[in-house]
């Protein structure tokens, strides 16, 4: 994740799409989008304030229009602020592809405080971590963590969820981040995340945006246990309010998820995430997109965007 471009009120922030953000189907998940529009979002925010003050994300919006495909290779985030007060900011996002088609919208709520700083005062460069190695996303992406198309369309998605508890799977995403699901029940899902300094945000806080990203593939684990062989989802939106701050190296937050609504085609979700020590550190929400048969026609190489787009049609068409 890079930024590209900063003005007033204004950050644009890129980020390529590898095959490392995959689940164990080569799907991208929605939470990817909440993982990178937090930085630009709460960056525009940022630009409007003089030394000394500093932003927090209070709250995450984010609206998925169409999924990402290996054909993505790249996304832009354009963030703009919408009002920068002495304790409250607002910004909004558009997350395109490499050729401008849009992927996602969101939108934000930050706190902004003053940081004790000595305006006049140098310091050293930072660290950018290690050099003797590429950075995670630069390195070939597993093999072994994916199941077989035949495996999704005559596996009851449950006891798929249950092959990676067990180990049978490590999907690639969770290679990557450390993630691990620690249980799924009929519409309940837990997992954890470790509390990792590569999650800082540049202070001693975990960014936003993975808890994001962990507490939606919490909820969509949740889910996914509710469907039969051959069905997928799709995240619709998701928002995640955050209620402290989440300290590195301070042991494995905790992601319950639970459904709460289930319609034949709708399906909404909660997700609590607590610290080591118990304590509530965000609150988040979703509503999912049920695909009867989708693991059907993606065999049939018709591509994510393609099979959403007609079940979002039928969806509307049924009120």
């Amino acid at each position: 994740m890079r930024p590209t471009e900063a003005g007033l009120g204004k950050a644009t922030f890129s980020m390529p799409v590898t095959r490392w953000l995959e689940d164990g189907f080569g799907l991208y998940w929605g939470g990817v989008f909440a993982l990178f529009a937090d930085a630009p979002l709460a960056s525009a925010i940022w630009t409007t304030l003089p030394a000394g003050r500093g932003v927090s994300t209070s709250e995450l919006s984010m609206s998925f229009v169409r999924p990402m495909t290996r054909k993505t290779a790249n996304m832009v985030g354009r963030a703009e602020t919408i009002h920068s007060g002495s304790q409250v900011g607002l910004s909004m996002i558009q997350v395109t592809d490499q050729v401008g088609r849009l992927l996602a919208f969101g939108s934000t709520r930050c706190l902004i405080t003053d940081i004790p700083v000595d305006v006049g005062a140098e310091y050293p460069p930072p660290e950018l971590g290690p050099t003797d190695s590429p950075d995670p996303h630069q390195r070939s992406a597993p093999e072994d963590g994916y199941f077989s198309l035949d495996e999704v369309m005559s596996g009851v998605p449950i006891a798929l969820q249950r092959r990676t508890i067990a180990g049978d799977k490590i999907i690639p995403v969770w290679r990557l981040t450390g993630y691990r699901s620690t249980g799924v029940d009929d519409g309940r899902a837990t997992g954890v995340l470790p509390a990792s300094a590569w999650f800082s945000n540049g202070g001693p806080s975990i960014y936003g945006g993975l808890l994001a990203w962990a507490a939606e593939f919490t909820m969509g684990s949740a889910v996914y246990s509710t469907l039969p062989a051959g069905d997928v989802f799709a995240t619709l939106d998701m928002h995640i309010r955050f209620t402290r701050p989440a300290l590195i190296n301070a042991g494995n937050l905790t992601f319950a998820a639970a459904v709460s609504h289930r319609g034949r085609l709708l399906r909404v979700t909660t997700c609590n995430i607590d610290n080591a020590d118990g304590k509530r550190v965000a609150i988040a929400s979703s509503s999912a997109l049920v695909v009867e048969g989708g693991a059907r026609e993606l065999r049939k190489g018709r591509l994510p965007d393609e099979i959403l787009t007609e079940s979002r049609e039928a969806e509307e068409r049924l009120g």
